[in-house]
């Protein structure tokens, strides 16, 4: 019985570990994905009348 406990820990403290790195590994690429999203394109001048309301 305490073999299997502790093999249940051992288990569980090895998921916990790899949990931890792709957890990092998808807050850094979501970081980059943040920075790369803040650029932001000209926009495009109209020939429309101003008195309408913009676009959403």
């Amino acid at each position: 019985m305490l073999k299997g406990l502790i093999i249940c820990f051992v288990v569980l403290f090895a998921q916990l570990a790899v949990l931890k790195v792709i957890d990092a590994r998808l807050y850094n690429a979501q970081d980059v994905r943040q920075v790369v999203s803040t650029v932001t394109t000209p926009h495009k001048e109209d020939e429309e009348d101003d008195s309408e309301a913009p676009r959403v």
